[in-house]
């Protein structure tokens, strides 16, 4: 999978779990189903309360962005 996988937040979230959208392709694609099961296909992580943009990546080694629905400064402001 050769798109940017983004994982979105809420202006107050600290933490996150999603899936690996990368992980899901190749287990339908049947791709290395011995070593990546469902729970394998999962990102987790945190993220400052100020930070606008964040990284992470799966067990797998595919990179995630994470993004805020509203960027912080704007929450902070409203």
């Amino acid at each position: 999978m050769d798109a940017r996988q983004i994982v979105w937040v809420t202006s107050e979230a600290v933490s996150f779990t999603a899936p690996c959208e990368a992980c899901r392709a190749e287990l339908e694609l049947g791709r290395n189903v011995w070593s990546v099961g469902l729970r394998a296909a999962v990102v987790e992580g945190s993220i400052r309360r100020e930070a606008d943009v964040g990284f992470v990546t799966c067990r797998r080694g595919h990179r995630v962005v994470v993004r805020r629905t509203v960027p912080a400064r704007l929450a902070a402001a409203g």
